[in-house]
């Protein structure tokens, strides 16, 4: 029965994706759905991209490993991150318009080709390793399920993302961001009652008053809280979905709704992986979540559950692959190579951008094959753009004394930062090299001193009074 309904399911994305092809007439309605998403169906684009691995089955895991709150810790990093969103970025941005971040920046401090050119490079392993830790989880759970390697499973969900998202590209993944929401939204608070129904009253009362950040915890909490807090507001998968936003004001709620959504998922989620790993303890803890699901629920229920779980971590690969291919589009292909001409114009523009699907899938399969832990590839991967780029594009949205000099500044400090730091958490030879929990935070405290300084350094009478 799972099998049956994971297999419907998987069928069911194709189709999706065929039907909504028709609706792809140049580059920006494959990348930004023509401008003319309504509330819910940006809410729940906005809430998939979060409630994936990340959220769901690392929160799941963490939760398993090291109890209920830092279960959550990247939950509220990511929630709260979407909120802020909605209160400071969201609808400003949508305003102003573009189709990636940069375009702000570009409008901010002025058009350069070597920025959209740092853009892309320092863009792609952020990107990368959060759609391949979405990789990772879907391809456990298909794994599990049909006893197949994980490594088959890995390019079999690969494989069906492609179709839909070269078929349909925004359209697509709003319109089963929707549907896979939803049934997230009913399923894991089921889950996590049916996992409080495996224990007595007690171990549900020990894991809500257990500390927020237990001994020797602290460091890895700022470790998971911090970067997506910090960083959604100005991230190319939330800009690419302001864009896609019917309005400013769409944009705004549809960030704080689903920030509050992500939250409670992420609760529920880590208390399904606590729970379940005190009534299930030779359970592996990667492993509670599917085994809670699969033992407690009918299974019908449990099969849709589970669907829906790997459909979070396929709905927010697929959105990851958008942002992949808007980066290229417009960062790379228009802005660097064709900086004269607006995107829409360009020969081929489309087929470049599902050509860049393409080879964007590629290669984050092959790093979820090589990848170890979900939430450490997330966030890990992340370090060199948000390093970079944070403080200059937040600092340039909410500070007008920011200068052009400053910015840059402040990009290369905090660029630095952040590739050192990366060089020393990804697989490779520096590897292990000291810890980096605090790494992006330091940079963004840097990068932020270096944006003050060298602003108020270079202010000119004109820019000081505007």
């Amino acid at each position: 029965m799972l099998i049956a309904v994971v297999a419907v399911y998987l069928l069911g994305t194709l189709i999706v994706g065929a039907a909504l092809s028709t609706r792809i007439k140049r580059a920006s309605d494959y990348l930004l759905a023509g401008r003319n998403l309504g509330l819910a169906l940006t809410t729940a684009s906005l809430a998939a991209v979060q409630i994936g691995a990340g959220v769901v089955l690392g929160g799941a895991e963490t939760g398993a490993a090291s109890g209920l709150w830092p279960g959550v810790w990247y939950g509220i990093g990511c929630g709260m991150g979407l909120v802020l969103a909605g209160l400071v970025a969201a609808e400003r941005l949508r305003t102003m318009g573009g189709m990636v971040p940069i375009d702000f920046f570009a409008q901010r401090y002025g058009e350069r080709r070597s920025l959209r050119l740092w853009a892309w490079m320092s863009n792609i392993p952020s990107l990368l390793g959060i759609f391949a830790a979405q990789m990772m989880a879907a391809g456990s759970i298909l794994a599990r399920l049909t006893g197949t390697s994980f490594e088959s499973a890995v390019v079999l969900i690969g494989a069906v993302i492609l179709l839909s998202n070269v078929m349909s590209g925004m359209w697509g993944v709003v319109a089963v961001d929707f549907f896979q929401v939803s049934i997230i939204m009913i399923g894991i608070p089921l889950t996590a009652f049916a996992a409080m129904s495996q224990v007595d009253a007690g171990a549900v009362t020990a894991a809500f008053t257990s500390p927020f950040i237990p001994d020797g915890m602290a460091s890895r909490a700022v470790f998971l809280i911090t970067p997506f807090l910090f960083s959604i507001s100005v991230s190319y998968d939330a800009f690419i979905r302001y864009q896609s936003a019917k309005s400013g004001a769409v944009a705004k709620w549809a960030c704080i709704i689903s920030g509050i959504l992500v939250m409670a998922i992420s609760l529920c989620a880590s208390l399904i992986g606590t729970l379940g790993k005190r009534a299930f303890p030779d359970i592996a803890d990667g492993q509670v979540l599917t085994h809670v699901v699969t033992t407690t629920l009918p299974p019908v229920l449990a099969g849709v559950v589970v669907s829906a779980l790997m459909a979070a971590a396929m709905s927010t690969a697929n959105a990851l692959l958008i942002s992949l291919s808007g980066c290229f589009s417009r960062d790379f292909y228009n802005k660097v190579l064709n900086p004269d001409a607006e995107l829409d114009d360009l020969p081929n523009a489309t087929l470049y951008a599902r050509l860049a699907v393409a080879v964007a899938l590629v290669l984050g399969v092959l790093v979820a094959l090589k990848a170890r832990g979900i939430l450490d590839t997330i966030i890990i991967f992340t370090y060199p753009y948000m390093g970079s780029m944070l403080v200059p594009l937040l600092g340039g949205l909410l500070w007008r004394g920011g200068t052009t000099r400053g910015a840059y500044t402040a990009m290369f400090v905090g660029g630095a930062t952040g590739v050192v730091a990366f060089a020393a958490g990804a697989p490779g030879p520096f590897q292990g090299a000291f810890n980096i929990d605090l790494a992006l935070l330091i940079a963004f405290a840097v990068s932020a001193v270096v944006y003050v300084a060298v602003s108020l350094a270079t202010r000119t009478p004109s820019s000081a009074s505007s």
